[in-house]
């Protein structure tokens, strides 16, 4: 019998369009596993976050960047645009025909939307079966987004020089990231929550094995954190950003990072009875008993202190997510890699699951 040999193919970009940060990251699968053959991210200027129109020139010229200096395969591109421009909401409906189901989910919009229905472009994922009053009912996580806001960043990204083959949402491509944790029979019933705390907003994700059953997001992140900090300190915020920064990468400080963290406190606080109010729905929603891990990914995961605080609260164990645990730097990668391969990587895994992973809408 023959060897069969895989053909080496590069998988699209994933481009993972935050709040703070462009991260752009492409893999390649092959016999010896997964391969990283490129990487590239830059920060996002503060005073161009909040205005859309500066904050797509930008994207434009820093992915056109990216892609000239960091060795890209192709120009194909899965995107999954700021998680607060994303309507996430877990709901309950009837099973019935796609017809009956897409009109039960719109239902259940009305009025929770901050623009008009017919300006929003929807999705559905079925999550689960429930029962609700002994009735047999399905459980469907909703993802809606602005059409003008998600017309637009398309446009950047083809303007770019990018060929858009897909969006997601980063609850979707934290779990594709992590897809192989699940091979073991064992793991197929692991319940598993991953925390992804970002610039402007937490995602809380809880996945059985490696299917999606809960997604929300929280709008508590980095810059809520930062802003507590400056009206404690009376400082603007993004010199309180920088307090921050000079603690977690700098020369250690205890004084000053329990002094930061007693400023934090109200917080983390919130943080964490936000997630416990996640938890609490879907132990209702699906009958589960105990989460098995917590694992935290996002920018703020690089704070050990932020995520060990969260989950003492929660009283669960955690770890901190590595999208690049098991992938190589492929050997014929051009120029350098646009991250540190040898220490934990949370804040990729958006970019990285993008690469890997399924597209929500085409």
């Amino acid at each position: 019998m023959g060897l069969r040999i895989m053909k080496q193919k590069s998988l699209p970009i994933g481009v993972d369009l935050g709040t703070s940060h462009l991260k752009m990251a492409q893999l390649r699968r092959s016999d010896s596993g997964l391969e990283l053959l490129a990487a590239g991210s830059t920060e996002i200027p503060y005073e161009v976050r909040s205005d859309l129109t500066r904050r797509l020139d930008f994207l434009s010229r820093k992915i056109r960047s990216i892609l000239r200096s960091d060795g890209f395969r192709g120009r194909q591109a899965v995107l999954s645009l700021p998680a607060a421009a994303i309507f996430l909401q877990p709901v309950k409906v009837p099973i019935g025909r796609t017809s009956e189901i897409d009109e039960a989910v719109r239902n259940e919009l009305v009025g929770k939307l901050p623009y008009p229905m017919e300006q929003a472009v929807t999705r559905h994922i079925l999550a689960g079966i429930v029962y609700v009053d002994g009735k047999e009912m399905q459980e469907r996580i909703v993802v809606a987004i602005s059409r003008p806001e998600l017309l637009a960043h398309l446009s950047m990204a083809r303007g770019a020089g990018l060929d858009v083959v897909g969006v997601n949402i980063e609850a979707c491509a934290i779990v594709e990231c992590f897809a192989r944790l699940f091979r073991r029979e064992a793991e197929q019933a692991s319940k598993t929550l991953f925390i992804d705390i970002g610039s402007a907003s937490t995602q809380v994700v809880l996945t059985h094995g490696p299917k999606l059953v809960f997604a929300r997001n929280l709008a508590v992140g980095g810059q809520t954190q930062d802003q507590a900090v400056a009206e404690a300190l009376h400082i603007p915020v993004e010199q309180a950003h920088l307090i921050g920064l000079k603690l977690l990468h700098g020369q250690k400080d205890p004084a000053a990072e329990d002094e930061l963290f007693r400023l934090l406190n109200a917080k983390i606080a919130e943080i964490a009875d936000e997630i416990t109010h996640c938890l609490r729905y879907c132990e209702s929603s699906f009958r589960h008993h105990a989460i098995d891990r917590v694992i935290f990914v996002g920018g703020q995961a690089h704070n050990r202190r932020l995520c060990q605080s969260i989950a003492e609260r929660l009283n669960l164990p955690a770890q901190i997510g590595d999208p690049m645990a098991g992938v190589k730097r492929a050997k014929d990668a051009r120029g350098p890699i646009g991250l540190d391969e040898r220490r934990p990587q949370p804040s990729w895994a958006v970019a990285v699951g993008l690469s890997l992973g399924a597209v929500l809408a085409a």
